[in-house]
C-alpha cells in the first residue's frame, strides 16, 4: 500500500497520541469528513498499519485507533547513522584488524540461533537452508552449482543488507563470513564482493582440513 498525504497526516496524529484517537477526533485534527477518515483508516487497517480497540462510553461503543508496529516503522529511522557512530568508535578503540575479527566472531555467535534449522540435514541440504535463512533476513541469495572438483553448492548474493555501511567499513563483510561459517561449521572464502567491484557477493565453503 502506498501512503498518500492524507493517510500520512492521520498516521502522524496517531504517532503523537499513543493512547489512540477516535474517528471524530482525527476528523477534527486534519479537517476532513468523518466518512473520509473511516475510509482511510479501513485501508490502513487492512494493510496492518493501524488497529482499533473498543470501549463503552455512556453505553455506546467507542473505537480508539492506534498505530501498529508496522505503522510506526513507516516513519524514518536512523539505524544506519547509529551503526556508523558505533562502528567508528569501536574501530578507533580497538583498531581495524581487531574490529574485523570482532565482526567475524559476532557473525559466528549470531549463527547459533539458526543452527537448530540445520540439524539432521546433509551438507548440501544445509547450503539450501542457509540460502533460505539469508533471504529471510533481506539478502537476495541463491545456491549456485559447485565448482570443478567440489561437492558443495556455492552461494551468490545480489543484495547485501549492509551495503551502505560496508562502503566505509569493509570489516562489516566479516560478519557475513562468520555467520555463514558458523552455520556450516566450515571455513569460507569470499570469492567476489560487490563493494570491491564485483557483480555479486559470492561465497565458497572450503573443505575441512
Amino acid at each position: 500500500m502506498i501512503v498518500g498525504d492524507t493517510q500520512q497526516k492521520l498516521l502522524s496524529k496517531l504517532l503523537e497520541s499513543k493512547a489512540g484517537l477516535t474517528v471524530d477526533e482525527l476528523a477534527g485534527e486534519i479537517d476532513i469528513t468523518r466518512s473520509a477518515v473511516k475510509q482511510h483508516l479501513s485501508g490502513m487497517e487492512r494493510s496492518g498499519y493501524v488497529q482499533h480497540t473498543s470501549s463503552k462510553s455512556g453505553g455506546r461503543p467507542r473505537f480508539l485507533y492506534t498505530l501498529t508496529e508496522s505503522g510506526i516503522d513507516l516513519f524514518p529511522k536512523r539505524y544506519s547513522w547509529f551503526s556508523r557512530v558505533m562502528f567508528e568508535s569501536l574501530r578507533k578503540k580497538i583498531g581495524a584488524s581487531k574490529f574485523g575479527a570482532y565482526m567475524f566472531e559476532l557473525g559466528v555467535d549470531m549463527s547459533a540461533t539458526a543452527i537448530p534449522r540445520l540439524v539432521g540435514k546433509t551438507r548440501v541440504e544445509r547450503v539450501v537452508e542457509i540460502v533460505k535463512i539469508m533471504n529471510e533476513t533481506g539478502f537476495a541469495a541463491r545456491a549456485t552449482p559447485p565448482g570443478k572438483g567440489e561437492k558443495l553448492p556455492r552461494i551468490e548474493c545480489k543484495n547485501c543488507v549492509f551495503h551502505d555501511l560496508s562502503k566505509d567499513y569493509t570489516e562489516v563483510c566479516q560478519f557475513d563470513l562468520g555467520f555463514l561459517s558458523g552455520l556450516m561449521g566450515a571455513p569460507i572464502e569470499h570469492q567476489e564482493c560487490m563493494q570491491r567491484g564485483g557483480q555479486a557477493c559470492r561465497f565458497r565453503f572450503l573443505p575441512m582440513a
